[in-house]
């Protein structure tokens, strides 16, 4: 959701919408992969003073758990000790792994990261007390107001108390008097940002500079997707799936015949793709899928006619989405789904094609870069040809309809779908486990820039708060950090803080 970033606050202003915000961004933080959590807070006691401020036990808890995420996020993938296999083994090997992963040299580094973090975050808010931004006790008490309310709500949902207290700080194993007090430092803290914020110059070059950067972290692409109902392997007499050197003869045919099946439905894919990329529609009949041959009507005595059995007749890839796709929004969305970096379509061959595709120079149609054969190889065409994902330079024009593009700051104009894209997903031995059609309908991005004294655009607006934002942090940082001694670290209390640490690893 965009932030209008140009209404004004006054001073010490505190806006209802942060607590929200905070427990969003508290569960986003604490959704560690390894485990949860494991609070052993005592209330009121703290870890450490960043200068003459208590960094309370629950605070570092936080911050803790903030760096065993980031620490996870940035170097498990990467660990040596990680098999290639990780995926498929027990929750309990995946522990050992994890423990092993979290050594004794891996915390002491996310308990230096903690303990820092902690107290770049007492030092912001004791400047922004120090330049007037500490909540009024009106405020004070606005916060904890809306605390109670929110705690309620989820209450009322029918959610216990720990429940509610959970979703409400994030997984924190916050108390509700302990989040209030987060809640308010975080609030002052915000309000000095955004007078920060004022004085600051974010130029049109700058957007798109920042978009430019990774344009799928802000566009979203509209594309429709229609899955095949693939048969699933048929099994032996044990119940596990057949392969194809059995010995058995039952079971190599039943093999055989699969794949003959799978072949023929690629077979279809490819007739559903030329119709529709030609702009023409497409009768599916009910094949049996062994010979690829429909099958037949009955009468009402159950006796086949000569008439072949029709799934859906002239129909469009719209309609065919609609009403006969396995996908999962077939019937409710027609097949759309929108995908960026954010938001993905759940099945990584489809993001990954999706994402290739581009405007062509005049907005009109879309373009298909090629798959890097390595990183940062992405070459693109303009051209006329069918889409492909051969790593080959192709691009998608023709459809049967055309769609309103959605070109952010500009006028709509007709802009015609892609060309259908064939994506199919195999298991490891190379069989056919998923078969979809896929066409990009739409791409809602930066756009062009705004003439002087026009408004930015949702996404335009966007990067705007993102660049504000990070230009606060980084002059908040700098003002810590020209403190010198006066936020450093005192009095830490060095056996709670390995209390928690054993608690937690």
């Amino acid at each position: 959701m965009a932030t209008n970033i140009k209404a004004k606050k006054k001073k010490g202003s505190y806006d209802n919408k942060l607590i929200k915000w905070i427990a969003i961004g508290l569960a986003a933080l604490v959704a560690i992969i390894v485990a949860a959590i494991i609070i052993v807070n005592v209330s009121g006691s703290y870890v450490a003073k960043a200068g003459t401020e208590k960094i309370y036990t629950f605070e570092f808890e936080y911050f803790l758990s903030q760096a065993i995420y980031e620490e996870y996020n940035a170097e498990f993938d990467n660990f040596e000790g990680k098999p290639e296999d990780y995926d498929s083994l027990s929750d309990e090997d995946k522990n050992k792994i994890i423990d092993q992963f979290f050594d004794d040299a891996r915390q002491e580094k996310i308990k230096a990261a903690a303990l820092e973090k902690a107290r770049v975050f007492k030092a912001e808010y004791a400047l922004a007390v120090k330049n007037g931004y500490k909540l009024t006790s009106k405020q004070k008490t606005t916060v904890k107001a809306n605390v109670d309310s929110y705690y309620n709500y989820y209450r009322n949902m029918g959610l216990s108390d720990d429940m509610a207290k959970y979703y409400l700080t994030g997984g924190t194993g916050m108390t509700l008097s302990e989040y209030k007090k987060w809640v308010i430092e975080q609030s002052a803290i915000e309000n000095y940002k955004a007078a920060l914020k004022e004085g600051y110059n974010v130029t049109a070059d700058d957007i798109q500079k920042k978009y430019d950067e990774d344009p799928d972290d802000y566009r979203t692409l509209s594309a429709r997707v229609f899955k095949f109902d693939l048969p699933t392997m048929p099994t032996d007499k044990n119940g596990a799936a057949v392969k194809p050197d059995s010995e058995d003869t039952a079971d190599k045919t039943a093999y055989q015949d699969h794949m003959t099946k799978l072949e023929n439905y690629v077979k279809v894919a490819e007739q559903m793709k030329a119709a529709f990329d030609a702009g023409e529609k497409y009768t599916l009949y009910d094949y049996d899928y062994s010979t690829l041959t429909p099958k037949k009507e009955t009468d009402e005595e159950g006796n086949e006619t000569d008439k072949d059995k029709i799934v859906a007749e002239n129909a469009t890839f719209e309609e065919l989405c609609t009403s006969v796709s396995k996908w999962s929004s077939a019937s409710s969305n027609k097949g759309i789904v929108s995908i960026n970096h954010s938001n993905s379509s759940g099945v990584e061959e489809i993001d990954e094609f999706v994402l290739r595709v581009q405007w062509n120079s005049d907005r009109t149609g879309f373009v298909v870069t090629a798959a890097p054969a390595e990183e940062g190889d992405n070459t693109e065409t303009d051209s006329a040809s069918s889409s492909s994902t051969d790593g080959s330079d192709v691009t998608a024009t023709g459809s049967e309809t055309e769609t309103t593009g959605e070109t952010t700051g500009e006028a709509a104009a007709k802009v015609k779908p892609s060309d259908i894209e064939i994506i199919k997903v195999t298991d490891a031995n190379g069989v056919l486990t998923a078969l979809y059609l896929v066409r990009v309908e739409d791409i809602t991005d930066i756009g062009t820039a705004p003439e002087e004294g026009e408004e930015l655009n949702s996404i335009q607006s966007s990067i705007k708060s993102t660049l504000l934002e990070e230009k606060a942090v980084a002059e908040l940082e700098e003002k810590v950090a020209a403190a010198g001694n006066k936020y450093a670290l005192r009095k830490v209390k060095d056996k709670l803080i390995s209390n928690i640490m054993k608690e937690q690893f």
